[in-house]
């Protein structure tokens, strides 16, 4: 599975994040939050370009990624950046209650321990620490109809290329009792858009609004709620 990211994430397959629905509305989440001189990782950074994006720059930025790709243009841009693969059992490489805020942008989906994810993320956050979180939405209006038509809702049976790995699904409520259950609250969750097609150039986000549910993505924002006792990591940014 490793390989897969190698692979997706390289410099043959750039990523255009720019003009992605999903990622100017996580970028806006965190321009509005006014922050400053604070600690922010992003998990899965992939080359640093949504840190970059960021309106505030005066803040510390730091990012783990699989792929060599990634790691090597984070560095370029002075972030400081782990190459990190999630396996269910290692530990994030980060410090207890070291993070004012973590981003996790499509990230879950690929997980098989959900639970153990998100108690790291939680570990590593400051009590009242914020989390991005975004994740696929199951329950689209496009997968919605794909089943209807008793064809595959875009889920996927390999996780090998060109498939992405994901293995896990959500919908808006069972992601909010995932949070909850690991000690979330929940600030606000955040529409994307309704896709009308399989292009997604032809989308409403006046719908997306009003009918939260079949959004093409689900986006949370929430806070750390500080009530478990977690293992004690030392810092391995070496800061």
């Amino acid at each position: 599975m490793r390989n897969i990211y190698q692979t997706m994430y390289s410099e043959k397959n750039k990523v255009d994040l720019a003009k992605n629905p999903r990622v100017q509305i996580m970028l806006g989440i965190i321009n509005n939050l006014n922050l400053e001189n604070k600690n922010i990782l992003d998990i899965g950074c992939y080359d640093g370009t949504f840190l970059s994006f960021i309106k505030n720059q005066n803040n510390n930025f730091y990012g783990l990624d699989a792929s060599d790709y990634g790691v090597a243009e984070c560095l370029k841009r002075n972030i400081k950046v782990q190459k990190f693969f999630w396996d269910d059992k290692t530990p994030l490489p980060c410090e207890d209650n070291f993070f004012d805020l973590i981003v996790a942008g499509e990230i879950i989906e690929h997980i098989f321990d959900t639970d153990y994810f998100l108690l790291e993320i939680a570990r590593i956050l400051k009590a009242k620490g914020k989390l991005v979180i975004s994740t696929p939405n199951i329950a689209s209006l496009g997968r919605r109809l794909l089943l209807l038509w008793g064809r595959n809702p875009l889920t996927e049976t390999s996780i090998t290329p060109p498939n992405a790995g994901h293995i896990r699904y959500f919908t808006l409520k069972t992601m909010a009792v995932l949070l909850q259950k690991y000690n979330f609250k929940i600030i606000q969750k955040f529409p994307d858009i309704i896709n009308f097609s399989n292009r997604q150039n032809l989308n409403s986000k006046t719908l997306a609004k009003i009918f939260p549910g079949l959004c093409q993505s689900i986006i949370y924002l929430a806070e750390a709620q500080k009530h478990r006792k977690h293992r004690k990591h030392k810092n391995r940014y070496n800061l």
